[in-house]
């Protein structure tokens, strides 16, 4: 892979895209070391300096509607202005993973809590990460976990942590499920946002869960799950399947191995999963409604109104903190279905006409699509011969524009 097909590959599926700017600057300093800033800009291992939401337009009144759009449309604008694009690219993937929806923890201050959970913690110890996700208060709500007492424990989160959020299918048991439930038992939410163990509603008998005797608490369960030899690889498969769109065994099996030596540091896993798709790992990616939009904004500069964008994406079948269900979204060619790609095709045009970048306004005011193509932050391969006729056949500027970010060449990673 050339030098530069190799940065915008590591930005087109880590970074949410670069302006064309920003991607002649990466490709200057090479993909090994844009991989390293994008992982760690400040060489201080900090969170984003950035916080997009004001807690003052987020009130804990579940009727009140419009901070529930405030919070998403302020997480668009977060994924595709970040400063650290990895980070949040991170901890979009870790949104479609531990999953929590907004349609019933109805509190928007909770949804906006846990994706700053997600960009703080994101890329750091997955122990500390999955304890801390366990009692987020929007994940009390959305699982249950706020309901459960020792004299009814509520199984469902301790069912999903291990089917969709550690371990899999096939590698615990319905009497794993019943332990950890009354083990997690508990725990409430104070004044609707703030988290508070209430011990007399807890069961500390001691259970025997995923084959370890005296899981009795929250600490307890986390660290029976840890010592799961099916964890590391299970989540080194899902970052595979995010990162690279490949899962083959052999690859899933030398991710996890590093991924245990590094103490389960998830950075790390990340940079090693970036690694084998530079070193040529990875199969295409198609990308989301939000992902896409998240670098055709970086790309183009565009500011398209929050309005437009919020009834284009809902149509297109994703929204920030609305997922369908607690598998996440559907992915791959779910998204290339007549509604959903309508809506990408009036969104596109919606960025298009509010584009701002100088270089990608003269490319789609011009005749060769081999410079659209780059300035939009694809391989040096560009556009394939049906995508070149249907550019060939737009109107020059704006129009150009739109069809370029329909292309399969744009859409897919």
């Amino acid at each position: 892979m050339e030098e530069r097909d190799a940065v915008a590959w590591l930005y087109r599926r880590a970074a949410f895209g670069a302006s064309p700017a920003e991607l002649n600057a990466a490709a200057g300093r090479g993909a090994a070391a844009e991989l390293e800033r994008l992982l760690d800009p400040s060489g201080l291992g900090g969170a984003p300096t950035t916080d997009r939401w004001d807690d003052s337009l987020l009130p804990v009144d579940p009727k009140d509607r419009p901070s529930k759009f405030y919070g998403i449309t302020q997480w668009l604008e977060t994924l595709a202005g970040s400063d650290r694009p990895l980070v949040d690219r991170i901890a979009w993937m870790w949104h479609g993973h531990f999953v929590s929806a907004l349609d019933k923890v109805r509190i928007a201050r909770l949804m906006v809590g846990q994706a700053r959970l997600f960009r703080t913690a994101g890329l750091g110890s997955f122990r500390d990460l999955l304890h801390a996700v366990t009692i987020d208060p929007a994940m009390l709500v959305y699982l249950d976990l706020r309901d459960s007492t020792g004299l009814q424990p509520n199984e469902n989160y301790a069912r999903e942590v291990m089917e969709l959020f550690t371990l899999g299918v096939g590698n615990y048991t319905e009497a794993d499920v019943k332990a950890a439930a009354v083990a997690l038992t508990g725990w409430r939410l104070q004044q609707k946002v703030g988290v508070h163990f209430v011990e007399r509603n807890h069961d500390d008998g001691p259970q025997r869960f995923l084959g370890v005797d005296d899981v009795h608490d929250l600490g307890t369960v986390v660290d029976a799950l840890m010592a799961q030899p099916a964890l590391p690889l299970f989540i080194a498969r899902t970052v595979a399947a995010e990162l690279l769109g490949v899962t083959d065994d052999a690859l899933v099996a030398r991710l996890a191995e590093q991924f245990v030596a590094s103490g389960f540091d998830i950075r790390s896993l990340v940079r090693a999963t970036l690694l084998e798709g530079l070193a040529g790992q990875s199969a295409p990616i198609v990308l989301g409604p939000v992902a896409w939009y998240a670098i055709a904004r970086r790309v183009t500069g565009a500011r398209p109104a929050k309005r437009d964008t919020l009834n284009l994406l809902r149509s297109a079948g994703q929204l920030p903190m609305l997922p369908p269900n607690v598998a996440g979204w559907p992915g791959g060619a779910a998204w290339f279905g007549a509604s959903s790609l309508v809506a990408r095709a009036n969104l596109a045009v919606v960025i298009a006409t509010t584009a701002t970048d100088t270089d990608v306004l003269a490319a789609a005011r011009g005749d060769d699509t081999g410079v659209l193509a780059a300035v939009l932050g694809l391989p040096s391969a560009g556009f394939g011969a049906e995508s070149e006729a249907a550019l060939a056949a737009a109107p020059a500027g704006a129009d150009r524009l739109a069809v370029a970010l329909l292309t399969p060449e744009f859409m897919i990673a």
